[in-house]
């Protein structure tokens, strides 16, 4: 029995082995389009990619042809990268035709540098579209994203955002997009005009705070100032507000599914049962708007849910604009009863939801992604008015939004290849880190958003502020490459387009090794810090958009997250301080945080910036939030006092025998404000905090996350509680205790 069992295997191995040689190429010579998409533009140029150097003279109108629907060959150039292993297909003269079916052949009579055949002649069937067209119906839904989804079964991760101008009218310092006072402060945004979400909105009466589960209103009445009241939905996380009228606003995540379960009839007919079939469980970005004329008890009016995860959100004016992504789980497809589009529920509309119309969705014909970018404006003067919603198969990973455009950022990843010269017979695609990135373009006006172009730019993004648009000119700042790589060290960038982002200008190769930490561009000049062991700010002149060039540079310990002008002539850099130490195991230093950093920048020479004032807060792994979010940073309205959240330790070096190392001790966790002019420098004038004292790190209830003020009353906001605080007799006044949370 034993060696029958033997037997049965060695034969079952001898089978598989023979259809395993079946199934690979012959050679291992192998030809792809990398995103070989059936729909095409105009002005398409296809290119296909080969696992071998290739001889170019072996491909003849014979070996290649591009043919029309009646076998009537295309006249093409052909263009060969420097090794002969990509070779690029020029679309006609006049371009291919609108709604025309096309063939790509090449056959495997071409050969290789060494005179091999290819394993398999490569045939590719594509139809001519228009730049954005729309998408039909489900079955061509269902074809384009398995079309996509084959090429992206190796990606490693599914990318989706949680998580961004052009107004001449001193843009530059930005700091609110509120109807507000000149006495209260504001949300610190990019673009004057355009306002931004956050966690908290001050109106000079009222806060209103979004916590995990709930939004806190309170009063801003110094000495009585107080718990109002709470605004509390079941299955819903609030995180950003805005306010608008008598309106607020908030936008979170909905875990109430919109969709309801599909019924489907058993197989069994004896039973003649049904099951409830219920859909994947998807992220769903919720809209609640209430009406807060009575503050003691706000009134929900209207709710705007739809399927995906927040990318971004903008108000401008009357309208607020959403963009989100939503990406479609695989098994969907195998679900014939299953709604593919994505849901929106909408309360100005019908009681259920309701998938996007198709006339309202869109495929970009030469992207290979399998998500549904959606963008979607509400308006605020008419919430009988239903959202508009339109729906793209594409991504988004950064958005930012002038007064006229919103622009979309997406990475494009490159596919790492394995080919046969390394004795694999077939090509393995791992997730490798973004290497360039798309930039799309949507006119909007009054709500009303068309897509108007798109381009192409060398590196990514490191954040909203990265774009910029100026007097028709669209400016964008890259890092290219892996900082850490020797073979291809990484370089910054920038780039400029007129307002159909055709290429005007490019500065490139910046800063070879380093990459981009933050960036600040104002009227005819961008400021660009990069870091790897100094920090170097880069003045980029860009009063010729088709020739911006480098003024001046200035290279300083640590980094700048986030830079704010100040004046035409400085700006504050809000950074890491950092140090070198000894590193055992390569040559170059380590580098390691070491505090919190302010710098003031005086660029009023741009040839020769200059480190004018600098504050190092802390040691060790002190931190801010706003380090990573610009919205942290607090302003008052009419003085030079700037405030921001901080948890600051110290360090001490320990020996333990044959071993160093350094530990931490917590310090503070709280409000820092500090007044920051040119003449005077950067100086401390308070620190609040709600951290009890003797405690050895801080508690996550008690943490600063905001600070606004009315006239010259500061608030600073945690989880627990407010507190009050007179910047005339620098003492607090109240602490106001708000309710606890009910998290489950």
């Amino acid at each position: 029995m034993k060696n029958k069992i033997v037997w049965i295997a060695a034969v079952g191995i001898i089978g598989l082995t023979a259809l395993a040689f079946t199934l690979l190429p012959a050679n291992g010579i192998t030809a792809e389009i990398p995103t070989a998409s059936s729909h095409a533009q105009t002005f398409k140029d296809w290119t296909v990619h080969f696992s071998e150097q290739m001889n170019p003279d072996t491909f003849t109108e014979e070996t290649i042809t591009i043919t029309d629907a009646n076998n009537e060959h295309v006249s093409i150039a052909m263009e060969w990268n420097d090794s002969n292993t990509i070779l690029t297909l020029k679309h006609p003269k006049d371009g291919y035709t609108i709604g025309e079916d096309y063939h790509i052949t090449i056959s495997n009579q071409v050969l290789t540098a060494e005179e091999k055949e290819l394993s398999d002649s490569l045939t590719h069937k594509f139809t001519v579209v228009e730049d954005v067209p729309n998408i039909e119906n489900k079955d061509q839904l269902v074809s384009l994203l398995e079309e996509r989804m084959q090429p992206n079964e190796g990606r490693l991760f599914t990318e989706e955002s949680v998580t961004m101008e052009a107004s001449n009218e001193s843009a530059d310092m930005a700091v609110s997009g509120e109807s507000q006072t000149s006495t209260t402060s504001e949300t610190n945004i990019q673009v004057a005009g355009v306002d931004e979400g956050d966690n908290v909105k001050n109106d000079g009466e009222f806060i209103y705070f979004a916590r995990d589960t709930d939004i806190i209103i309170a009063s801003t009445k110094e000495h009585d100032s107080g718990f109002v009241s709470i605004i509390k939905e079941n299955n819903f996380n609030p995180g950003e507000l805005y306010l608008h009228n008598n309106y607020l606003i908030t936008i979170g995540y909905n875990h109430e599914p919109i969709r309801k379960e599909v019924i489907k009839k058993s197989g069994d007919a004896e039973e003649n049962s049904e099951i409830a079939i219920y859909p994947p469980q998807r992220n769903q970005t919720a809209v609640f708007i209430y009406d807060v004329t009575d503050k003691s008890n706000p009134e929900k009016v209207r709710e705007v849910t739809i399927e995906g995860n927040l990318t971004a959100s903008r108000k401008m004016d009357d309208y607020l604009y959403l963009i989100t992504n939503e990406h479609p789980p695989y098994q969907i497809l195998e679900t014939p009863e299953e709604e593919i589009r994505p849901h929106i529920k909408d309360s100005a509309g019908e009681d259920e939801a309701k998938a996007v119309s198709f006339d309202d969705m869109y495929f970009f014909p030469d992207s290979e992604e399998n998500n549904f970018l959606q963008l979607a404006s509400i308006s605020l003067d008419d919430l009988e008015k239903e959202a508009n919603i339109q729906s793209y198969l594409g991504a988004s990973n950064q958005m930012y939004m002038s007064e006229n455009h919103i622009y979309i950022a997406v990475n494009q990843y490159e596919k790492n290849k394995r080919t046969a010269g390394n004795n694999e017979s077939a090509d393995i695609m791992i997730a490798r880190p973004a290497a360039n990135t798309k930039i799309m373009q949507f006119k909007i006006d009054e709500g009303d958003i068309s897509y108007q172009a798109q381009t192409m730019v060398n590196g990514t993004l490191i954040n909203q502020f990265a774009m910029d648009e100026r007097n028709d000119t669209f400016r964008v700042a890259t890092t290219k490459g892996d900082m850490w790589s020797n073979d291809e060290p990484s370089t910054n960038n920038l780039y400029t387009f007129d307002a159909n982002l055709n290429p005007l200008g490019a500065v490139e190769g910046l800063a070879e090794g380093e990459r981009i930490y933050s960036v600040r561009f104002m009227e005819d000049v961008a400021y660009m810090v990069t870091f790897k062991q100094v920090d170097p700010l880069f003045v980029i002149d860009l009063k010729d958009p088709a020739n911006p060039t480098v003024l001046g540079e200035l290279k300083i310990p640590g980094f700048s997250n986030y830079l704010h002008p100040i004046d035409e002539n400085h700006l504050i850099g809000f950074g890491q301080n950092t140090k070198l130490a000894d590193n055992e195991h390569g040559s170059e230093p380590l580098v390691q945080m070491d505090g919190l950093k302010i710098s003031l920048f005086d660029v009023s020479d741009p040839a020769n910036p200059i480190e004018k004032f600098s504050e190092v807060i802390g040691q060790g792994h002190s931190y801010s939030e706003l380090n990573h979010n610009h919205k942290a940073l607090y302003q008052h309205p009419t003085e030079n006092l700037f405030g921001f959240p901080a948890a600051l330790f110290e360090t001490k070096k320990i020996q333990k025998g044959d071993i160093t190392y350094e530990d931490q001790k917590f310090l503070f966790e709280g409000a820092l404000l500090y007044s920051i002019t040119p003449e005077e420098g950067i100086k401390l004038k308070d620190t609040i905090t709600h951290q009890q004292s003797n405690i050895e790190y801080p508690e996550w209830k008690s943490e600063v996350k905001r600070i606004v003020s009315v006239d010259d009353v500061i608030y600073t906001i945690s989880y627990d509680q407010m507190k009050v605080y007179d910047l005339n007799d620098k003492n607090g006044i109240k602490s106001v205790s708000l309710p606890e949370q009910n998290i489950q």
